[in-house]
Formats: structure tokens, C-alpha cells, sequence
């Protein structure tokens, strides 16, 4: 970039703080991913779209640059590097972005971590504002004593000129302006001056030095420190007039930063905790900036829209493109957030108890979020609990609102199974409702307090709410899968029961072809032909779960968690009921008939055979040898009416 560079750097103040203030505030941005995340937050309150994070010598230092709108020299000196002056601006920016917004201590941020901070920036165009003044006693003000303060080269002010002054009530004033200087008819006790300032010319370049800063005494405030943040400013060429921009570059980042950066992670790791040190910060950076989410495969295509257009705001523009690299030549593709990858495929029908989609639009707040339960342990650990984000940004760690602290046994256990993520859009204060930092919500937050009630009600012994609910499900689930073998084993017993029958009749007939013959014999009616049929039905735990047989499944049978069904392939042959004679296929009916006497028959022309489910002699035999003696009974041709005593003798007790 070709500029006009100005013969030397100029020292400015800021403040009035002491360093020994400056060092506690600068120890709210821990660990070093969320000194990183502060700043890509400023970029996207300046509309970025795209952020680029550049290491350099072995992560000695960081570049990061932004195509965001930038800063002019009066926001820079008057709100990025003031203590508290984080300005008053509208809720989103110009692109519709809900304004992240801080606490005016964001230029602190990487303070712990490096030897000092290079600030390169450029607003293109022209601002209207104003700067106040309170108990002025004099009529002729100097505005360049309130615009650039303690500066001694003003050269940028001929690009800003003054338009009105107006009173506390926004009055106008009448006033006599000349350049600068404002002339007023009598003392005020409060006034604007309002300016307009086209910076598209004015490059503004500040090296902030923090190992100068936490050397200070004390007991000195920065009001009286000269050149603890050294200014210059360029004038740009007319073609790069047009161009806003912010590159910010830590230098001589500290050893112990580096040392976590360079660690090697283990083979085979499954938590985050294990990677490499430079993959854990990415990871880590990529679940707490506001960037595109690498939604799973296994997430339903419902719930990944809703997370696109209502979490990330894609179409909405409220997505950062993230880039990086380690000293390469091209940059990576964007980071994504990562979410959790279910184990399993998840549909938001037969899985709705173990999915909640959160969205809770009201005049005060606006929140959109998701639970998503599995029935395995969720890995890498820290991908479990509620992950809470305000526009975007992270606030502090995944929680479950001490949960984890107090349950115990199964539903403890359930936590481990659950993650989610909740993006507060609209309804947060930064300084009433969260901590320097963003390390966590202050206990009296009434935001925070109304999610947690929404999500687990007011008392721990009193449960309620969809997060009480995934854990319930989750409970419900394990017990489910452990009852449904012994409901598979049921019919498979009584499968292979069928399946013997049939091939020792089919042996049998070869010397006697009678056997088979019985299976074809009429009858002029038949006792159980009106009688209920039973129906496949869950028992145990499973009781509660209704049983259907469909054609549309692959395997031989779903569990409709969420609807609480069991579903059975109709095609399976586990579940089948059916038993070939001769080539002929048999229906095999169990019948609802208590008051017959006889165990079975068969209707030869419907090609059914009827099986008498409520008959004494099935609950002294059990299910599987009470079919085959049933289809014995046919095969033998004996006279089921002749056998009363029998069976009484057989099943009654004494």
C-alpha cells in the first residue's frame, strides 16, 4: 500500500485507571481461545464477513484480519481503547446482525498472552455523531481538545467539520463555527456538538504495549502515562479510498501460549483434551465464535434447517467465515462449529422424545436452540451439556444447570448422554446479565434464570421441562432395550417352533401321507372362525408400548421411541405365523377362544389353521411346545373332544 506516512508516532492516553486494575481485567479472557474470541466478536459487530487467522513462527505470532467496516481515529481513541466506553449503539448492526456488543474492555483481551498489540485499521466513508460536553463554563470550545485527546497532530481533523450544537433537551444552540472552533452566546450545562467526518483517506496504526503496562507502578494512573499506546496515521491513495478494513497482530506471544499451542496429541484420542494443542484451540474456537455449524449426518434434516436459518442465521448473515493456517501459503477452508455427531440416525418422528426443539420468541427475549439425547456416551466429553450463546458467541462452558451436582444413579447418567446448544438472540444485557469475559451469567440475570426454569422448572426435587424430559427418555430407553430380547426371543421361540413342526410332518409323510392330508380335511363349520385374534403385544417394560406389524421397514423390527411403538416387518420371518403343507402355505390364527374345548383347527378351504391361545393346556405347556402340540393334534388326527379329562388332569391343581 502506497501512503503518505507522517514523520513520527504519537502518544496517546487513556483511561485513568491503574495498572494494577488493567491486570485483574485482563485475567477475565481465559484460557488464550477466548482472548481470540473477543476479538473475531468485534469483527463481527463490524459487519466481517470473512476473518483470517494467520500463526506465524511457530506460533511466536498472530495475525488476524477482518473485512469488516473498520475504525476511524476518533472511534479508536474515544471507544476501542477506553476502559467502559464500549458506545451505545443499536441492537444489530448495519447488515442485521444482533450486536454482540462488550463491556469496553475488549482491547484487553490478548493482554495476558503477548508482548503487545499491533492495531491496523481503515474506515471507508463518512460517520454523523457527536460528542457531548457536561458543566462547560466557557463560550469558545476548541473541538479538537474532545475529538483526538492529548494527540499533538490533529492533520486527520481536516477531513471532519462541524454542523450544530444542541442542548440537553437536543435544542439546537446558535452558535458561530469557524473550522473547529465553536463560539456559544453563554455557558450550558450540557451540550452536543454534532460533526460529520469522512475518514476514507486516514490509515490508523496503534501499537498498544502491554509488557510496559503491567511494569507500571501501581499507584499511577494511565491519564499521566504518555505513549502507552503509540498512534500514526497514513493517507491512502485515492483507489484504496473505498476499502475498510481491521489487522490486528499479537506479537512475541508468550512461552507458556506456545508450549500449549505446540503439544502433540495422542493417537486415537476421543476428547478434545487428548488432540494436539493447536487442534484443541481450533476446536475449542470453532464452538464459541459465531460461525456456520457442521451439523451431522445423523441429525434430521428438520432439525438441521431449524440449527441453519434460526441458531446460525445463514441466510440471515449472521454467519463469520473463519479461516486459518500454521505458516502455510493458502488459507484452510472456513472453520465450522462442531456439534454433537449422534451415534445413531435420528428422525424427528420415532425419536421426538429424545429431540427438543427450543423456540421461545416473546417481546422481551427471543431463543432458538435444541436438546439431542442418545442412548450411548457422548464423545468427546466436552461435547456434553448445553452449550448457552448470546448472538452467536459462547457463554462460558456446556452446563446443566448443576445437575450434574445434584442428581445421582440413572439420571446422572443420562447427563452424559445429552447435548444441546441455545442461542439467545434478543433479551440479554452485557453488563447486567453476563460476566467480564463472558465467562457465565450473573445468578441474578433474569434472562438465565427464566431459560433454566423453562428448561428443568424452579426445584431440583421437582423436576420439569424438556431437559427433565430427554433425561427421562434416555432412562426409559435403556430399560426398553434391555426388556426387547426377551420379546425377540418370544417369537423366535415360537418361529422355530412352526418351523420344526413343519419339517418333522414333511419327514413323516413320505411313509405316511395321511399326516399331511388331516391339514386338508373340511369341515362344515368351524368353532373359533369368529373368535378375536390375538395380536402381537409387548409385555414387561415393554408393556406400555403398543406392537405394529408394517411393510415399510428394513430391518425385523424399529422402536418408535417417540411414539412409543414397536414396529414389526410384516415380511421378517421371525414374525410370521405360517407353517407349508404339501406346498401349501398355512395362516396360523391365534385365537381368542376361552370357551372351546378344543386346542385347534383347521379351516382347509381359507387355508388357516386356528390356534386356541386361551386354552388351559398352553399355560401348563408353555408357548413353544403348546404350538407343536397343536399342529400335532392335527397331524395325529386325535379327537380333541374325547380329550376333557386329559387336559383336566394335565392343568388342574390341587
Amino acid at each position: 500500500m502506497k501512503v503518505k506516512e507522517k514523520s513520527k508516532n504519537l502518544g496517546t492516553r487513556f483511561g485513568g485507571i491503574s495498572p494494577s486494575v488493567l491486570r485483574e481485567l485482563s485475567g477475565v479472557y481465559q484460557p488464550f481461545v477466548k482472548a481470540i474470541k473477543e476479538i473475531i466478536s468485534n469483527s463481527y459487530d463490524a459487519d466481517a464477513k470473512n476473518v483470517y487467522l494467520n500463526f506465524a513462527d511457530n506460533f511466536k505470532h498472530l495475525s488476524i484480519e477482518d473485512d469488516g467496516h473498520g475504525m476511524n481515529p476518533l472511534e479508536f481513541i474515544k471507544e476501542y481503547i477506553r476502559i467502559g466506553k464500549s458506545s451505545t449503539k443499536s441492537d444489530f448492526t448495519k447488515l442485521g446482525r444482533p450486536r454482540i456488543g462488550g463491556k469496553g474492555i475488549g482491547f484487553l483481551a490478548p493482554a495476558r498472552y503477548c508482548q503487545s498489540l499491533e492495531v491496523v485499521t481503515k474506515r471507508s466513508g463518512r460517520i454523523n455523531s457527536y460528542f457531548q460536553i457536561d458543566s462547560i463554563n466557557q463560550t469558545v470550545i476548541q473541538s479538537s481538545d474532545y475529538l483526538l485527546e492529548h494527540l499533538g497532530d490533529l492533520s486527520v481533523l481536516k477531513y471532519l467539520t462541524i454542523d450544530k450544537v444542541t442542548d440537553e433537551y437536543d435544542n439546537t444552540v446558535e452558535t458561530e463555527i469557524n473550522g473547529l472552533v465553536v463560539k456559544i452566546k453563554q455557558p450550558l450545562t450540557r451540550l452536543k456538538i454534532w460533526y460529520n467526518f469522512d475518514s476514507s483517506s486516514v490509515e490508523l496504526k496503534a501499537t498498544i504495549n502491554f509488557d510496559r503496562l503491567f511494569s507500571l507502578d501501581s499507584a499511577k494512573s494511565l491519564e499521566d502515562i504518555e505513549n502507552f499506546c503509540e498512534v500514526s496515521f497514513k493517507e491512502v491513495n485515492a483507489n484504496e479510498k473505498s476499502m475498510s478494513y481491521t489487522k490486528i497482530r499479537l506479537t512475541n506471544i508468550k512461552d507458556f501460549v506456545q508450549n500449549e499451542l505446540q503439544k502433540r496429541g495422542k493417537k486415537g484420542a476421543r476428547n478434545i483434551e487428548s488432540y494436539s494443542g493447536i487442534d484443541q484451540f481450533l476446536w475449542s474456537l470453532s464452538r464459541i465464535i459465531p460461525i456456520n455449524s457442521n451439523v451431522h449426518k445423523n441429525i434430521p434434516s428438520e432439525l438441521s434447517e431449524f440449527i441453519k436459518e434460526e441458531i446460525d442465521g445463514v441466510d440471515k448473515g449472521y454467519v463469520l467465515n473463519v479461516f486459518y493456517n500454521l505458516g502455510d501459503i493458502t488459507f484452510s477452508a472456513p472453520l465450522e462449529r462442531q456439534i454433537i455427531q449422534p451415534s445413531e440416525k435420528l428422525s424427528m418422528e420415532f425419536d421426538k422424545d429424545i429431540i427438543k426443539k427450543i423456540d421461545l420468541t416473546e417481546d422481551l427475549y427471543e431463543i432458538k436452540g435444541f436438546l439431542i439425547g442418545q442412548s450411548s456416551t457422548i464423545f468427546p466429553a466436552e461435547s456434553r451439556g448445553i452449550l448457552i450463546r448470546v448472538k452467536g458467541v459462547a457463554i462460558g462452558e456446556p452446563t446443566f444447570f448443576d445437575l450434574d451436582k445434584k442428581l445421582t444413579g440413572s439420571s446422572k447418567v443420562a447427563l452424559s448422554q445429552i447435548s444441546g446448544e441455545i442461542n439467545i438472540l434478543k433479551g440479554t444485557n452485557a453488563i447486567e446479565d453476563i460476566n467480564p469475559g463472558r465467562e457465565g451469567f450473573y445468578k441474578e440475570s433474569k434472562i438465565y434464570n427464566y431459560l433454566k426454569e423453562y428448561l428443568i422448572g424452579e426445584e431440583v426435587d421437582r423436576l420439569r421441562g424438556p431437559l427433565k424430559d430427554v433425561i427421562d427418555s434416555i432412562i426409559l430407553r435403556s430399560e426398553i432395550n434391555a426388556s426387547i430380547n426377551n420379546f425377540k426371543k418370544k417369537y423366535e421361540g415360537q418361529r422355530a417352533a412352526i418351523r420344526e413342526a413343519a419339517m418333522i410332518i414333511g419327514e413323516m409323510a413320505i411313509n405316511n401321507p395321511d399326516i399331511e392330508a388331516r391339514f386338508f380335511k373340511e369341515k362344515k363349520s368351524y368353532e373359533m372362525t369368529l373368535s378375536p385374534a390375538i395380536q402381537y403385544k409387548a409385555e414387561g417394560k415393554l408393556a406400555s408400548y403398543e406392537v405394529n406389524v408394517v411393510e415399510d421397514i428394513k430391518d425385523d423390527y424399529k422402536i418408535d421411541n417417540g411414539n412409543k411403538r414397536i414396529l414389526l416387518n410384516k415380511n421378517a420371518d421371525i414374525w410370521k405365523r405360517n407353517i407349508n403343507i404339501r406346498g401349501i402355505n398355512f395362516e396360523i390364527n391365534y385365537k381368542k377362544a376361552k370357551n372351546s374345548n378344543l386346542f385347534c383347527e383347521v379351516n382347509s378351504k381359507a387355508k388357516k389353521i386356528y390356534v386356541n391361545w386361551e386354552h388351559p393346556l398352553r399355560s401348563s405347556m408353555g408357548d413353544n411346545t403348546y404350538i407343536k402340540h397343536c399342529l400335532a393334534t392335527v397331524a395325529s388326527d386325535l379327537p380333541q373332544e374325547n380329550l376333557i379329562t386329559y387336559i383336566k388332569l394335565v392343568t388342574k391343581k390341587v
